[in-house]
């Protein structure tokens, strides 16, 4: 029987104690044993772990965040796929609702909202409220894009061709835009069914000169990646990266030089100057400064 939904966790070093939660958090889902697919794709870590209980464990060279989540796609046999962080998980109370709606299998993608604080996993109370529902190429559109892989389902069937591009930091910024412009249907519910966990150590909190640089390359070439494709529905999204490229610009580096250097290579790219939109109060600030420099 084909699974309902592939559980994707990239895991690389974390205590295997926060993976026994992930896995945990998943189990506890209302699903059937054969509707719930686990996959643990291990990249090279020092230290593996032990094969998931109901699931598989997956063994890579270390090779980074995109190909690993490659690997757990090329494996993924469920007619939806869920990506989910080691050191993350699930709540069950809330997730039900993802399940309801990947059950009618009405849309492609089912996005959801997250918490970074410990939740209660009470029983949910009362009908969960749709936030929007259409296309994903409307979506990008008319809403602002939070792009992290975790935070929906999507129909494996989706995907085509389309992976997750080797190397780079934040590669969801790349890959959630372009799945969100071959799915038909999406539905996003207001309810935080993923527990985001920040610890020292994560890729967000890291701030080595060497990995800062890295971090704003990376946000610049996908950009770029993204400009090239010359999708007139990626307009906003591109616009609205580019002025989280200069506010991390700023806050990583706290350099003038820096923020100007790379205001330069934006505006010789046709990237500036930005049109002042009311896509939110934080890119029209952005955008007006970074038009005046």
């Amino acid at each position: 029987m084909t699974p309902l939904i592939s559980f994707i966790i990239t895991y690389h070093n974390e205590p295997e104690a926060l993976l026994q939660a992930c896995v945990e958090s998943i189990r506890a889902l209302p699903l059937e044993k054969d509707e719930a697919e686990i996959i643990v794709v291990d990249d090279g870590s020092s230290s593996p772990p032990t094969s998931p209980q109901g699931g598989r464990l997956i063994r890579q060279e270390q090779a980074g965040l995109s190909v690993a989540r490659n690997t757990g796609i090329g494996h993924a046999q469920g007619r939806y796929i869920q990506f989910v962080d080691a050191d993350d998980y699930l709540i069950p109370s809330a997730y039900e609702a993802v399940i309801g709606q990947v059950r009618k299998e009405e849309a492609d993608v089912v996005l959801y909202k997250m918490t970074k604080h410990t939740p209660s996993n009470s029983p949910r109370k009362g009908p969960i409220d749709e936030a929007w529902r259409g296309s994903g190429a409307s979506f990008l559109q008319h809403r602002n894009l939070r792009a992290a892989a975790w935070g929906y389902a999507f129909r494996r069937d989706t995907l085509g061709e389309l992976r997750f591009h080797p190397g780079l930091l934040h590669e969801d910024e790349l890959f959630t835009p372009q799945l969100f412009l071959r799915a038909k249907s999406l539905c996003e519910l207001d309810v935080k069914a993923y527990y985001y966990r920040q610890h020292e150590g994560t890729i967000t909190h890291s701030v080595s000169q060497e990995k800062v640089q890295k971090r704003l390359n990376d946000i610049h070439f996908t950009i770029k990646k993204l400009q090239s494709t010359e999708e007139p529905l990626l307009e906003r999204r591109i616009r609205q990266l580019t002025t989280d490229y200069l506010q991390k610009t700023w806050t990583l580096t706290h350099s003038v030089r820096e923020l100007r250097k790379r205001t330069r290579e934006l505006r010789a790219e046709g990237m500036l100057p930005l049109p002042l939109r009311r896509y939110s109060m934080r890119y029209l600030f952005i955008a007006s400064i970074a038009n005046l420099i």
